[in-house]
């Protein structure tokens, strides 16, 4: 792969669904225009993905020991379908598999980090069954090969339902003080299954979690802070040169070190292997439901669902 290059789309499993100043020289590769998009307040109001939008693509640029992955599909607030999970996965693969590089930084372009998933893209990709590229590492960490290299992510904006889960696999979290967080997948008719259920109630506590995730409320960047799931808080625009700071200090260690970190520190989570990959079948099952059509037919005609519990 180039050293700037879009990350092509390729098929999912079915298993894969669900259910990217020395600062300011490295993010030169993000255009003009990305840059003073993703400086821009977002409006955070998700509604359904437009007819005419295109499908997303992942933006890889390697600047160095640090690999930059970028969420691209801003026409459609960066809601995640088939091409982009596929782009993440094929990216952390080549941040683990290239030697020049030691961590890598998710961020998103335009003025949300991702509203969550196209959910109609999954259903479809999910009732082709299309097969996997060999060269993926799933990007919600829910199956092996995991990642043995750290990601540190910058969001900012709407950072919303999948998003979020993304968020919460990665190592080291910055975000711009104007970020939404939300789970609310129940709102929606499914359930958070990129590993929400088990990360999000490990690190912020369960009463934390549970308030948030059965709710389907919406938290601040100040609120993440408190609850440990954000460390650092930048002005909007200046979330993803700190992490390229952060990454910067990751790179210059001692890179056995961290991999051996890595390594230690998930043989302690490894119970957890089995809740995150029920998630997975069990987001195939809400597929078929019909309060997850109820929903998707409430968003179409602007109202509320009415869900029945089947």
């Amino acid at each position: 792969m180039t050293a700037d290059s879009k990350v092509p789309p390729a098929g999912l499993a079915r298993r894969d669904l669900i259910g990217l100043s020395a600062g300011a020289a490295l993010a030169a590769g993000l255009t003009a225009a990305a840059q003073a998009e993703t400086a821009q307040r977002s409006t955070t109001q998700p509604g359904p993905v437009p007819a005419n939008a295109k499908p997303g693509r992942v933006a890889v640029k390697k600047r160095g020991a640090i690999l930059l992955i970028g969420i691209d599909r801003v026409d459609a607030q960066n809601r995640m379908d088939p091409p982009i999970t596929t782009g993440l996965g094929k990216a952390y693969y080549q941040l683990d598999h290239d030697d020049d590089l030691r961590v890598g930084i998710l961020h998103g372009l335009g003025p949300d980090f991702s509203l969550g998933l196209d959910v109609p893209a999954f259903i479809a990709a999910a009732a082709s069954g299309v097969l996997p590229p060999e060269d993926y590492i799933d990007p919600y960490g829910r199956r092996p090969p995991f990642r043995a290299k750290p990601v540190v992510v910058a969001v900012h904006g709407g950072v919303w339902s999948a998003a979020h889960e993304l968020f919460l696999n990665a190592d080291i979290r910055v975000a711009a003080s104007d970020c939404t967080f939300n789970q609310d997948d129940v709102r929606r008719g499914a359930f958070p299954a990129g590993g929400a259920t088990v990360r999000f109630t490990r690190e912020a506590g369960w009463g934390n979690a549970m308030r948030y995730m059965l709710t389907g409320d919406t938290w601040g960047a100040e609120d993440a802070r408190q609850m440990g799931l954000v460390h650092d808080i930048t002005e909007p625009g200046k979330q993803l040169d700190r992490a390229i700071e952060l990454a910067q200090k990751v790179a210059a260690a001692a890179p056995l070190g961290i991999r051996a970190t890595l390594a230690s520190a998930h043989q302690s989570l490894a119970g957890e292997e089995a809740a995150l990959a029920a998630s997975r079948t069990a987001l195939l099952d809400i597929f078929k439901t019909e309060d997850l059509k109820e929903a998707r037919k409430a968003a179409q005609e602007g109202r509320a669902p009415v869900f029945q519990g089947k």
